[in-house]
């Protein structure tokens, strides 16, 4: 059963493609125009947005939106790692690229509550390319607090 609600409206314009027995992708060709500030490649096309269905420890959905054509700080996104075997992955190409101390950051921010009151560990980290050739990457904890920012427009700090 998927979180994708079914729209029966848009389904001769949608397209199911199976990528693995967990990975269902629905593409929608409904044509809608680029409101973004965002550019496509000459050869590749470039995600704007992202809307994702979270199980909440209490079987509840929360459904999060994430806009990468903002100043929030998730602008440039370059990977979003969602479980224990990507944080792995990741921290072993800090540790090799930039230094053990870079790589516990991330491993502690991912075993920890962000906050201590906060309900639940973070559910997935988004890394920015570096801003500078040669920078390490900004590596930002998402979604574990318990209070989002409600409209602030306060810039997340990187962790590394």
């Amino acid at each position: 059963m998927s979180a994708l609600p079914q729209n029966p409206t848009t389904e001769q314009n949608t397209e199911e493609k199976r990528l693995s027995k967990d990975i269902n992708l629905i593409y929608d060709f409904t044509e809608k125009p680029n409101r973004t500030n965002l550019k496509a490649h000459t050869d590749r096309a470039v995600v704007a947005k992202l809307r994702a269905d979270l199980v909440l420890p209490n079987n509840k959905i929360l459904t999060v939106d994430i806009d990468f054509d903002s100043t929030s700080g998730y602008h440039d996104n370059t990977m979003m790692v969602m479980d224990d075997f990507g944080v792995e992955m990741l921290v072993t190409a800090f540790a090799v690229k930039y230094g053990q101390p870079f790589a516990d950051k991330i491993s502690n921010a991912w075993a920890e509550k962000n906050h201590q009151n906060d309900p639940r560990k973070p559910t997935y980290l988004l890394v920015q390319k570096p801003k500078i050739d040669g920078g390490k990457p900004q590596v930002f904890v998402a979604c574990g607090d318990k209070e989002h920012d409600k409209g602030d427009k306060i810039k997340p700090q990187s962790i590394v």
